[in-house]
């Protein structure tokens, strides 16, 4: 009876632990995958556009009380027009001493284009050999109007002798767009066979109307030239 009681406490022990509620299993939490957003690359946006109007080369055309200080000038920038670009002529004798100075008429040159820009100088600049050129610009605009284009020209000799004297160049302009009655001004550059400037002119004209027009430049030359190249401006 004793070891019955017995065994009965072992049984009724045994159901007890077995009658825990069922063990809860610990997990490591799964880390969500988080979704990567790609990352554009950046757009490349244009660089400032370089309003610069550069002088590539100068030179004089003189003879007896006449000379024409000139420079060939390049807008450097690439979506802008340089207005009312002046330049300041200081020209200089054999040995380098200064003579006279004097300013070109205001030109305009569109994005990229080159213009050789002269002025006339007489007794003050008398046997010039060289000049030197600055430039200023009035404003840089994105819109213009017409923008008058030359080419090369046609020399012929005036009072040359040994190629040293006054000349003149004809070539045609072309202004589409221009409307009659604007004023333009036209010039020439005139260079020897190594390509050195060796003379130059300018004369202004009222335009008649019409896409195109022929044009002849008196021009000042220091030797007979072996091309003469003519470039026009107008106002806007």
């Amino acid at each position: 009876m004793h070891r019955l009681c017995a065994l009965g406490a072992i049984a009724v022990a045994l159901v007890g632990l077995l009658g825990c509620g069922p063990a809860t299993l610990s997990r490591s939490a799964t880390p969500s995958a988080t979704p990567s957003t790609p990352t554009p690359s950046p757009t490349a946006t244009p660089g400032p556009d370089t309003q610069t109007v550069s002088v590539l080369a100068t030179g004089v055309g003189s003879y007896a009380l006449a000379a024409i200080p000139v420079a060939i000038l390049r807008n450097d920038a690439s979506a802008h027009a340089a207005e009312a670009v002046v330049v300041h002529f200081v020209t200089r004798r054999s040995g380098g001493g200064r003579l006279g100075e004097l300013d070109s008429v205001p030109v305009n040159i569109v994005a990229g284009e080159m213009l050789a820009v002269s002025a006339d100088c007489t007794d003050v600049c008398n046997n010039a050999v060289a000049t030197d050129a600055t430039v200023t610009v009035g404003m840089w605009v994105t819109s213009h109007g017409a923008a008058p284009t030359g080419g090369p020209g046609s020399y012929k000799c005036g009072t040359c002798r040994s190629g040293h004297g006054y000349g003149e160049v004809s070539s045609t302009v072309a202004a589409s767009g221009l409307g009659s009655g604007a004023a333009v001004a036209t010039f020439a550059v005139c260079k020897n066979v190594a390509g050195g400037i060796v003379g130059a002119g300018n004369t202004q004209l009222v335009w008649p109307g019409g896409d195109s027009l022929a044009v002849t430049i008196p021009v000042v030359v220091n030797d007979r030239p072996a091309a003469c190249e003519v470039g026009a401006s107008t106002g806007w």
